[in-house]
């Protein structure tokens, strides 16, 4: 009986520890505000494969079967707790259920082409049903499992048990044990920081110290690497198709090139990719990013692409503290997001836009939040929304843009808020508006400092968000 209960001990720390995962994942959400892409709770950065969910779930929901054999097999030759043994039914069940769940999703993974491509991440059952968050779904199903694990752990100690372990307690002498818990605990965290170092070790690449090309660097690391790029000159085009960080060594003291027909760094098919502290300069776009979520771009300066200095499409990523700027097309963007619904939102925050033949930020068919920026000089509107887009635009400086500051059509919606946009010139057909907002498209207002006027034309709309 004892052998089972310590089996059920066993059994509780693992989903204990499976269950922080998950509650660091919620916290993530919802005060660190990141996004579902890039919130991976403690470990998922390197764990969060659909087959190790898999795996775990079913290899979990084995062991509760066979512990709930073993007790009540137990049963027929000592007295047991019924109401312990019905939890363990319960919980037997109900994480039958929930690796049901997983082999859903599994299946979603490695079989439907909508997922299998990375569309979407595979949802299960319940939130393709609902439309539920599935990380909310496999939150509150984790903290259902980890409190019947809790409560069967609970009813089924054996008699005498606590007890036991107090008395044994007491009769430890403190003086000659404490020492020996201090270098334990010393040795554990010796341990736990050497595996660490010997992890980033073996997980930073230095170009050219290990590498002679950065592309070998990127083409050799393992899942989760980190590559330190020293200060130079570096001629592309990168493609980028795994899990990693690019850094410059110093920032703004590396610089990627390529020729006019190539995207200097292509980010494809891929997630948790990280690209910090590079000048970018040239290339048909500075970065391209495809069919990738959880993409980061990070204190980089993108200068003189041809057609965009960044352009996400059916892709998601956090572009922060850049600085973009002259693009050389006639028809040159900052900022270009295209069909990117099927993802979720990207966040466009606190960079510098500014010099661009058109758009500073233009979102087709696409949903972001849109934060903090300088959206400066551009020649053709400071932020499109276009498409049937959505965004959030809260708190941007749109200064010195033609024809609109803020333009809203096509049957897309904006709630815009605390934006300063001031001296709009005239654009190709000669109007100059602060905010622009036609054709069927949506505009929600709210604490807007304006240098010119607001328009609303053909169907659209227009709320001031302090009104009912």
């Amino acid at each position: 009986m004892k052998r089972l209960f310590v089996l059920l001990s066993v059994a509780f720390v693992v989903q204990t520890a499976h269950y922080a995962e998950h509650v660091a994942q919620v916290i993530q959400i919802y005060l660190l505000d990141l996004r579902p892409p890039e919130a991976h709770g403690l470990l998922g950065s390197v764990f969060d494969f659909e087959w190790v969910h898999f795996l775990y779930n079913v290899g979990l929901e084995i062991g509760l079967l066979l512990l709930w054999r073993g007790y009540r097999k137990a049963s027929q030759y000592e007295s047991l707790d019924r109401g312990g043994l019905r939890l363990l039914v319960g919980l037997v069940l109900f994480q039958g259920y929930h690796s049901v769940e997983h082999i859903t999703k599994i299946y979603q993974y490695l079989f439907d082409p909508y997922y299998q491509f990375g569309l979407r991440p595979p949802p299960g059952l319940l939130p393709q049903a609902t439309d539920w968050p599935i990380f909310l779904v496999h939150f509150w199903l984790n903290t259902f499992v980890t409190s019947l694990i809790v409560l069967a752990l609970w009813r089924l100690t054996p008699p005498g048990l606590v007890r036991t372990i107090i008395a044994s307690l007491r009769q430890v002498p403190t003086r000659a044990v404490l020492p020996k818990l201090l270098a334990g605990f010393a040795a554990l965290a010796g341990m736990t920081f050497g595996a660490a170092w010997i992890y980033q070790q073996t997980h930073t690449l230095r170009v050219p110290g290990d590498f002679p090309t950065l592309q070998a660097a990127i083409d050799a690391a393992p899942r989760t690497a980190t590559i330190i790029v020293a200060p130079g000159e570096y001629i592309g085009p990168f493609h980028i198709r795994n899990s990693l960080t690019l850094r410059a060594l110093e920032q703004g003291t590396v610089r990627l090139t390529a020729a006019d027909d190539e995207a200097v760094v292509s980010i494809i098919g891929s997630h948790d990719v990280k690209l910090e502290g590079f000048v970018i300069e040239g290339g048909y776009f500075g970065v391209l990013v495809e069919e990738s979520e959880a993409v980061t771009l990070a204190g980089n300066r993108i200068i003189g692409a041809w057609l965009a200095a960044i352009r996400l499409s059916r892709a998601q990523a956090r572009i922060v503290n850049n600085e973009l700027r002259d693009t050389r097309s006639p028809y040159g963007k900052g900022i270009e997001l295209a069909n990117t619904h099927s993802r979720p939102a990207s966040v466009i925050a606190y960079n510098t836009i500014s010099g661009h033949a058109r758009e500073g930020i233009l979102l087709h068919n696409a949903e972001a939040e849109v934060i903090g920026n300088w959206v400066m000089g551009n020649d053709l509107r400071g932020i499109a929304i276009t498409e049937m887009s959505m965004a959030t635009v809260d708190g941007n400086t749109l200064i010195d843009n033609a024809d609109a500051g803020l333009y809203v059509v096509d049957m897309s919606s904006a709630n815009a808020s605390d934006n300063r946009i001031t001296d709009t010139r005239p654009g190709p057909l000669g109007t100059a508006h602060a905010i622009r907002v036609e054709y069927y498209a949506e505009a929600i207002l709210s604490g807007n400092s304006l240098g010119q006027g607001i328009a609303v034309l053909h169907n659209a709309s227009v709320h001031d968000a302090a009104l009912p």
